[in-house]
């Protein structure tokens, strides 16, 4: 197996249910360059979901294709990125102290923020893919998909991690500068299948979200945690099928 490979079936691996010829068992610095693969798997997930919306929407209405959609893409991933959303909703919203923000983010039950940041993005998906152009929902299921798993990146290479140890510390400050540097470029590619204003836009919010999450991560926990790259890569996606109704 080339290395390229086994860094890219690294990252399929750590990001879905997929499954690969065989169980890798990895270093830390090997899944940090094994990021440069995210968004990329990224596009097979948005991929999936998009042709499970175009195979549903010629036999069913829009409302069914969009709730299979949606299912699908939480299946393939294990809702591993929206676990991440909850347990930061519930940190932030019930720890008053950056110790106790922390200890709340562990706790795996879920709690009143937590269930209602699922509530809100589930009908925020819903709400704005079912507004757009169907003929078009396609190309955002793929671009939002990838640029919600590019946010990792600059994420990673911005801040600290926040914890002494846990899951998000295999990828936090592991992702090198040629693993940044080739996921952008996968990012950057892959917005040639929108118009130039839409790319533009998408380009815009995927970066306005990680400054802005970042500044607040650093403020309130002095760092990322998995669940923070969880939360951020959820909040990219609904608020870019969001531009997307508006740009639409």
């Amino acid at each position: 197996m080339t290395l390229i490979l086994r860094r890219f079936l690294i990252a399929v691996q750590f990001l879905t249910r997929l499954p690969v010829p065989h169980r890798l068992l990895t270093a830390e610095e090997e899944l940090g360059r094994a990021a440069a693969f995210f968004p990329l798997v990224g596009v097979i997930v948005g991929g999936g979901v998009a042709v499970v919306f175009v195979l549903v929407k010629l036999v069913a209405p829009l409302t069914v294709a969009v709730v299979l959609a949606l299912a699908f893409a939480a299946f393939i991933t294990s809702g591993f990125h929206e676990d991440g959303l909850a347990d930061t909703f519930d940190g932030l919203g019930g720890g008053w102290t950056r110790s106790r923000a922390l200890e709340i983010m562990r706790d795996s039950r879920i709690g009143t923020y937590g269930s209602l940041a699922l509530i809100f993005l589930i009908l925020g998906k819903y709400t704005f893919l079912t507004a757009l152009d169907p003929r078009h929902t396609w190309r955002w299921l793929i671009v939002a998909h990838a640029a919600s798993r590019w946010t990792i990146l600059p994420l990673c290479r911005w801040l600290p991690y926040a914890r002494v140890e846990g899951q998000g510390k295999l990828v936090a400050r592991q992702i090198t500068f040629p693993a940044l540097l080739t996921g952008s470029a996968t990012f950057l590619l892959l917005l040639l299948l929108l118009p130039w204003r839409a790319a533009g836009m998408t380009l815009a919010v995927a970066t306005f979200v990680v400054f802005l999450s970042g500044l607040y991560f650093k403020r309130r926990l002095g760092g990322i945690t998995g669940d923070c790259l969880g939360a951020v890569n959820q909040i990219t996606e609904v608020i870019l099928y969001l531009s997307a109704v508006l740009i639409d």
